[in-house]
């Protein structure tokens, strides 16, 4: 059995043929908010030098919870990530912008909710890979 020689697809290749579709954008936009979210709320927490439990009880929720929100599978409300930045010692900001005129946004009931999970699955593999070696894998 011969050996593949590669190390792995680019990026680049794996989106080529999604990124002709609309929708996939849009909810790839979408998935990209989530990511950066989980992203920053585990390195608050580990700059905290919080472990995930001593959050959770700190927020008054459960473990698997906060490591659900830093995977970037967990719905968030305004109170929770309230709950957080205080937890954090975090200032919670929230603004809205105008979209750039170039940008058309399809409606929430125009992207579908599995392919969704696919691309938050991708981009938190590309921020896992971006924390460095030295991150404990999840």
């Amino acid at each position: 059995m011969k050996k593949d020689d590669r190390a792995g697809i680019p990026l680049e290749e794996v989106f080529a043929e999604a990124e002709k579709d609309p929708s996939w954008k849009v909810g790839y936009a979408r998935a990209e908010i989530d990511v950066r979210l989980s992203i920053e709320i585990y390195q608050a927490r580990l700059k905290a030098g919080l472990s995930q439990g001593q959050l959770a009880k700190a927020v008054g929720t459960t473990q698997s919870v906060i490591s659900r929100i830093e995977g970037a599978n967990q719905n968030l409300t305004i109170d929770t990530l309230y709950k957080i930045a205080v937890a954090l010692n975090c200032e919670l900001v929230v603004e809205l912008r105008s979209a750039p005129k170039k940008e058309k946004h399809e409606t929430a009931s125009q992207v579908n909710d599995a392919p969704l999970r696919e691309r938050k699955r991708r981009i938190r593999s590309a921020g896992l890979a971006r924390r460095g070696a030295g991150s404990r894998a999840r």
